[in-house]
């Protein structure tokens, strides 16, 4: 089996973090800020990945597209991050993708792209999460 690694880097700066990917740089920010929150950006890397999981099996299956847009939202209940007993993530996530298409198989291609999306499949699956902290004493 061939894995594959991804990687982000990260810097506390002020309020926010800035956060560097590949060559590109982004500010994530708290519940309140003009950045987007963290929550947010899981979202949208959720949505992202469906549609182009999309894109991928519709190409693969010969399946034209027409169209393809999303909206997605998941509620957290903040009193989980603030140290009460509920869960401090998000407690559900909702889909909403409209797609246009003529071709009959359409459905087939939707189906398969739900089970072969890669942060659909991390978000429903447990996944092994290791924290490494390194303490410089100053």
């Amino acid at each position: 089996m061939t894995l594959i690694t991804f990687t982000a880097e990260a810097k506390l700066d002020g309020n926010g973090v800035r956060v560097y990917v590949k060559d590109g740089e982004l500010r994530v920010g708290v519940i309140g800020s003009d950045d987007p929150t963290p929550e947010e950006l899981l979202l949208s890397s959720a949505l992202s990945c469906l549609i182009l999981t999309l894109r991928y099996v519709a190409r693969e299956m010969n399946v034209d597209l027409q169209e393809v847009d999303g909206y997605i939202e998941g509620d957290m209940d903040p009193s989980g991050f603030s140290g009460s007993s509920a869960p401090p993530g998000l407690l559900e996530v909702r889909y909403f993708v409209k797609v246009k298409s003529a071709d009959p198989r359409i459905q087939q291609a939707l189906v398969e792209s739900e089970r072969r999306c890669p942060l659909r499949d991390t978000l429903t699956r447990s996944v092994e999460v290791k924290v490494n902290w390194k303490v410089e004493v100053t």
